[in-house]
């Protein structure tokens, strides 16, 4: 029951960032520990919450403006330790204005490491790269 209610909490860690995503780089960057290393889908590298907050509010501001996170079509989740969760999700994409649907060629794949601080799950590690098909 208790991997049950921690899986849970972990999805909706995803879904605070996924509801944030294209307008709050800081409710972005509050999904991380301050020591957290943020990894984009291009391999800039991204050390701090601090450092992930400028990065998202200056890409929300620019290039990812108005864009939205879509639902990762699977998610599986591991617990190597009581306190740590490997989070695995296939299958979303950044959705530009007007986007329903991901195109193939956008599909990551996201590798997230998550630690409970403080009786909370927040990511330490976040790595997102393009699907090969």
């Amino acid at each position: 029951m208790a991997r049950e209610a921690d899986i849970a909490e972990l999805e909706r860690l995803d879904q605070r960032m996924i509801e944030a995503w294209g307008r709050d780089g800081a409710a972005v960057a509050a999904t991380f520990t301050e020591d957290a290393d943020f990894v984009d889908v291009m391999g800039g590298h991204y050390h701090g919450r601090a450092a992930i907050e400028d990065s998202m509010t200056q890409g929300f501001a620019t290039f990812m403006a108005n864009t939205r996170l879509s639902q990762p079509e699977t998610r599986t989740t591991e617990f190597p330790s009581p306190d740590v969760a490997v989070v695995v999700s296939r299958g979303n994409c950044v959705l530009r204005d007007g986007q329903q649907e991901c195109r193939p060629e956008d599909l990551s794949i996201q590798t997230k490491v998550a630690v409970r601080q403080d009786g909370r799950w927040l990511y330490r590690t976040f790595q997102n790269t393009r699907i090969g098909r």
